[in-house]
Order: C-alpha cells, then sequence, then structure tokens
C-alpha cells in the first residue's frame, strides 16, 4: 500500500512542476509561417455516361472516373488545375479530395461558393468543384494564410462524341498502301477493281465478278470462297474495312459492303474473320443476311465509307454516320456520331479515313474541304 502511494505522490508531484512551468514568462509558442499546399488530387469522381443499346434503348449509368488526371500545383501564382481536361459526364457538385499541406502548415479551408463563410476541409466529404474554388491554407496558430485558386477544366462536348476541326486540304492523309495496291491490281488484266487489304491479305474483283485474294503481295491471285451466292455480292458503292479481331492474336475482322444493282434500298453485308496464326484453318467469306424484323439495317449508299474508330465500324456516306458494334449485323445512329455542319448536299460524295493516332478523317470532294475529328474519352 505505501509503494502506491509513494508512487501517486511522484506522479502529483510531477504535474504541479509541468504546470509550474508552462505558467513561467520562459514559456514561448513557435509559430511558422511555412504555409503552402502541396498535395491535390481527386479521390472519387462519379461518371454519368449516356449510352444506347444495341435494340436502339436509351439508359444512363454510374461509374467511377479512372484513371483520375493529375493536378498542377502553380506556387507563384497560387492555381491549382489539371492539364487533362475531365470528360463532361463528370459530376463535379460531388467530389472527394485530398489536399495536403507543408510540414507546419494548419487547418485547410474552402471557401463557400456564395458568401465569406469558411469550411474546414475533411477528405471524407464531398466538395463542389463545378465552378473555381477558393482554398486557404493556414499556419499553425491560425494567424496568417495563403490562398489558391482552384479549377477542375472539364471538356464541353459529351464523352464518346466527335470533335471537329476543320483542317487545310493538303493535310488530309494519302493512303499509300491502297495507293500501291490499286497500281497492282490495275497492272493485272483479269482483275477488274481493289476492294482492301488486311494484315497479310489482299482482296480484288476479277473481271468475272468474283473476289480475289493474295498472300503473296499480289504475285498471284486466286478464288476466295464464299459461304452464299456471289449474285449477292455488292456491285456498287463498294467500301471495305479490316479491323483487329480481339479473341483471337493474327486475325483480321473484315467486312464488305455496298449496293448490289441501282434502286436498292439496303446495302448488302460480307464479313470475313481472317486468321493467320499456326494451325488456322482457310475461312470464307459469310453473307450476313438482312432480316425483316431487323430495323437496324444498313442503308444503301452510294458513296459509302467504312471506317474502323475506336472499336466501332463507322458507316459514313451521306451527312449521317452510322455505326455498328456488332460486326455489321446491325447500324445505328447516334448523336454521339456526327458529321461536321455544312451543305447535306454535299455529304454524297465523300471520303473517310483514320489515321495512325486514332484521328476521323473527312473530306467533302465537292469543295475540298477537308475536317480531322478526334473522339473525346
Amino acid at each position: 500500500m505505501k509503494r502506491y502511494i509513494f508512487v501517486l505522490c511522484i506522479t502529483l508531484s510531477s504535474v504541479l512542476l509541468y504546470t509550474s512551468c508552462l505558467s513561467s514568462d520562459n514559456y514561448e509558442v513557435t509559430t511558422y509561417d511555412d504555409m503552402a499546399i502541396t498535395g491535390f488530387s481527386l479521390s472519387v469522381v462519379n461518371r454519368y455516361i449516356h449510352t444506347t443499346s444495341k435494340s436502339g434503348g436509351d439508359s444512363v449509368y454510374k461509374k467511377v472516373l479512372k484513371p483520375i488526371p493529375t493536378f498542377t500545383i502553380d506556387q507563384s501564382q497560387y492555381k491549382i488545375y489539371n492539364t487533362d481536361s475531365l470528360p463532361k459526364d463528370c459530376d463535379l457538385k460531388h467530389v472527394l479530395a485530398t489536399i495536403s499541406g507543408s510540414t507546419y502548415s494548419g487547418n485547410i479551408y474552402y471557401k463557400s461558393l456564395t458568401s465569406d463563410t469558411l469550411y474546414l476541409y475533411s477528405n471524407s466529404d464531398s466538395i463542389d468543384f463545378s465552378q473555381t474554388r477558393e482554398i486557404r491554407v493556414y499556419n499553425n496558430m491560425l494567424e496568417k494564410f495563403r490562398t489558391y485558386e482552384v479549377k477542375i477544366n472539364q471538356h464541353q462536348v459529351e464523352t464518346g462524341t466527335i470533335l471537329w476541326e476543320k483542317m487545310p486540304a493538303e493535310s488530309y492523309p494519302v493512303d499509300t498502301a491502297r495507293e500501291r495496291w490499286e497500281q497492282i491490281v490495275a497492272a493485272n488484266t483479269d482483275l477488274k477493281s481493289f476492294i482492301g487489304a488486311g494484315t497479310k491479305e489482299a482482296y480484288a474483283f476479277s473481271q468475272d465478278g468474283r473476289i480475289m485474294v493474295t498472300k503473296d503481295e499480289g504475285a498471284t491471285w486466286t478464288p476466295d470462297s464464299l459461304d452464299d451466292d456471289m449474285s449477292l455480292l455488292p456491285r456498287q458503292g463498294i467500301a471495305f474495312v479490316s479491323c483487329p479481331f480481339n479473341p483471337n492474336e493474327e486475325t483480321d475482322y473484315q467486312l464488305l459492303a455496298g449496293i448490289i444493282e441501282e434502286g436498292e434500298v439496303i446495302s448488302v453485308v460480307w464479313r470475313k474473320i481472317a486468321e493467320y496464326g499456326e494451325g488456322s484453318q482457310p475461312c470464307k467469306w459469310v453473307y450476313l443476311p438482312y432480316k425483316q424484323y431487323n430495323k437496324y439495317y444498313l442503308p444503301a449508299t452510294p458513296n459509302l465509307n467504312l471506317v474502323y474508330f475506336h472499336g466501332y465500324v463507322l458507316a459514313i456516306g451521306t451527312d449521317t454516320i452510322r455505326y455498328s458494334q456488332d460486326g455489321g449485323i446491325t447500324w445505328h445512329t447516334s448523336d454521339q456520331f456526327t458529321l461536321p455542319h455544312g451543305s447535306e448536299d454535299l455529304y454524297f460524295n465523300t471520303e473517310a479515313v483514320t489515321d495512325s493516332e486514332g484521328a476521323l478523317w473527312f473530306k467533302i470532294n465537292e469543295t475540298n474541304e477537308v475536317w480531322r475529328g478526334i473522339l473525346v474519352e
């Protein structure tokens, strides 16, 4: 018992001594003016994405933005911003942010959008960043503060839409590979016209209307296999596209479309999955028949262009872009895929290609007008 009383006395003495020291004139509080925001990032940003199903229905779903762009902190002008804009479908009114200050900084506050009221920052509270915000970081004694302006840049067009920019006519990409193949086909009297080329095969129409294939850079041409009658092959407004086939390596997914004869309402579509890997079996061109109940067919287009663009096959030839996500079976329209403004009468003589950087190029031949389109992601 005496032992516990002794320990208690020692403890009380220490408390009294410490209190005496705090009340003495020798006690000083160290104040630091090293206040700065040294870290800023967004931890959670929600996206509300509009999408159209294969059946044509509209829906909206929520997902978290990933990856989130890096933010720049300009310590000379006290500004915080992102150089890579966020998609337009991001909800900037309810954002979780991670903000940190320098070693000796005190609390961080953000100012109200409608008054001079300050709110203590917490990484668990959402903040409205739909407008430029003022953020303050105080020193450790809350005597001084430094103000930062935070602006989150956001695209002004919907995600998934094409942003068009008018370009000089001479900037339109030249398809040198196609020009080379056309010269090869023109030099062969057995061939009528060039169709298109994939990774390791090229195709042309023979004088009697068959699809011919070459696997040796045009040295030899042989009839390619069809799964249906060759009378169903397109003869006018012919377009071809070769796409990567994601399920298998060394494989092309290829579409051939066009009109059988003048006056047709529907474009016929054929597809071929060309496999080049070891042990691959010969592949045929398969006719994709139009079903009477399928209202999402590809309309007859005298000047049809097919291009592969960010996972979509686009059909361009009128003032409307149609896209397919199921290998050419159904074709849809969307406000997300539109052509640049201009006279609709001029859209019936156009060209469309993509370049190595993933941009879509569109040319109106009558006016030699050229546009470059970038998909906003």
